[in-house]
């Protein structure tokens, strides 16, 4: 297996992803949701960063962080929301996915997938398309036909900080990945 460098920036802005174990949509469930919400904000009192962007849907959810000057450590940060989550999922006996008999060896209890996906903010113009990225996922997924009807979203925020109209419905290009353009809001 390849070694896997992630660059970190002290200071720096980040992207996620991080998924459910199997895609599972445990976020449809409104007491997971809750779980999450504590989960992060506990981590964040001994850890702190500051949650620009967010978007939670039922089987994902992807957000930008920015991090205290000096301190490049969102893994350990990730690491710890997942596992404070976890815990507090299965002791509220919530469903887990089954993992195989190497996954349980490995300590998978059915709740995330394995590690997250990150990407390091590099200039105004990145943020600005993770941030439209965040916002439009989920019209991309269907849930939503305008990103100001999804409620689990930082987009009403960012509609009164200026940044979008409330009827945005927009194009999103990232590095790698297919283009949505998703047009005007009926």
């Amino acid at each position: 297996m390849p070694n896997y460098v992630r660059w970190r920036v002290a200071g720096g802005t980040y992207f996620f992803t991080v998924v459910s174990y199997r895609r599972r949509c445990i976020f449809d469930n409104p007491t997971a949701r809750r779980l999450l919400s504590h989960a992060m904000r506990a981590v964040r009192t001994d850890a702190p960063w500051k949650t620009q962007a967010i978007v939670l849907l039922p089987d994902h959810f992807h957000a930008i962080w920015e991090l205290p000057e000096a301190d490049s450590d969102y893994s350990t940060r990730l690491a710890r929301v997942k596992k404070d989550f976890t815990t507090a999922y299965l002791a509220a006996g919530l469903p887990a996915g089954q993992p195989t008999e190497g996954e349980r060896r490995k300590g998978y209890r059915g709740v995330w997938q394995p590690r997250f996906w990150e990407h390091t903010v590099r200039d105004a113009r990145d943020f600005k398309m993770h941030l439209d990225y965040i916002h439009i996922n989920p019209v991309k997924h269907g849930l939503v036909t305008r990103p100001a009807d999804w409620p689990w979203s930082s987009f009403r925020r960012w509609v009164k900080l200026g940044e979008y109209e409330p009827d945005w419905v927009g194009r999103v290009e990232l590095p790698g990945q297919v283009e949505y353009d998703w047009g005007e809001a009926e």
